[in-house]
């Protein structure tokens, strides 16, 4: 669980370090925007100013490749994630994870083409910050209404087009909390708080791209220290109007066992009394295969909070 620092000639070097950051720096109000977002200077600048605000252990299954995976990929991803008895710490470990994507872009010359990143959050948490969620939403957090007027689901549904025309064109990798206003309802199970934002996007998306690739990410505090489980790509596609997914996380150890039951290769199809799920019927069997993913990177996170150096990564 070690972060590679940099790449020399395809060779990583890997660093442990305790947690000994500073507080959060001062934030450059009139240098930021000055900044291209298109720009490398803008990855650049928020991996170096984030990385200063990472004072909390963080455990994280790095050593996996996954992240390596998903520069190297032309394709952009949706990124799905739990919120936790704390929001405002789900957002942080979003940020942690977003800005060691940003790090390999740079890393490997790919600041100024790489999709930029889009992160789905409660827009109350934003407007709870002093300076109401503007250098969030520089940083690339993106407020969502969590009521349940039709004001709201009217400007949320506006907000989702806009992001699938720049996911749909790989412009962006999107970061999104799918149980929404229902975290707070700690007592209910994943399935009934999962909302049908990222599944509707995932839905329209496979009209005009090949395949949609989705990783579920799993986040976990306890006494100060947090833990990010990265898990594997869950793929969705779409073949003579029938809809597929992969494996995914078939073969960790908390995957339902009775979706497993019904893989009998690579690659799933997903029916309804053995017909292809129809486009009109199709957003709650995807809603249905990411919950039983995310379920899984929920608990292998607390395992991994368990089992916890107690070192923060150097980003």
């Amino acid at each position: 669980m070690i972060l590679p620092l940099n790449n020399i000639n395809g060779v990583y070097s890997y660093r442990r370090e305790q947690s000994l950051k500073s507080s959060a720096p001062s934030f450059n109000a009139a240098a930021y925007y000055k900044i291209n977002k298109n720009s490398p200077e803008y990855i650049e600048y928020i991996y170096k100013y984030v990385k200063k605000m990472c004072k909390q252990p963080v455990e994280i299954n790095i050593e996996s490749g996954k992240i390596q995976n998903i520069i190297n990929d032309s394709d952009s991803y949706i990124f799905i994630l739990n919120h936790t008895f704390n929001q405002f710490k789900d957002l942080n470990c979003a940020k942690f994870f977003n800005t060691l994507l940003y790090r390999e872009y740079l890393y490997n010359g790919l600041a100024k083409t790489c999709p930029r990143s889009k992160i789905l959050a409660n827009s109350n948490i934003l407007n709870k910050q002093k300076d109401h969620g503007e250098l969030y939403r520089w940083l690339g957090v993106t407020p969502v209404n969590v009521g349940f007027g039709d004001k709201n689901k009217q400007a949320n549904s506006l907000v989702l087009r806009n992001l699938t025309n720049e996911f749909i064109n790989n412009d962006i990798n999107l970061f999104m909390f799918p149980e929404g206003s229902l975290a707070s309802l700690v007592f209910l199970p994943l399935k009934y708080k999962f909302q049908p934002g990222v599944s509707s996007i995932i839905k329209h998306s496979l009209e005009k791209k090949e395949n949609v690739k989705v990783i579920p990410i799993g986040f976990a505090h306890k006494n100060g220290n947090s833990a990010i489980h990265i898990g594997e790509t869950v793929c969705f596609s779409k073949q003579d109007n029938s809809y597929l997914v992969n494996q995914g996380n078939l073969n960790s150890k908390y995957f339902d066992k009775n979706l497993a039951k019904l893989y009998k290769n690579d690659e799933l199809i997903l029916t309804e009394n053995g017909i292809p799920v129809s486009i009109d019927n199709i957003v709650p069997y995807i809603s249905g295969i990411l919950v039983r993913n995310l379920e899984c990177v929920i608990k292998e996170a607390k395992d991994d909070l368990k089992m916890s150096s107690g070192k923060v990564f150097q980003l």
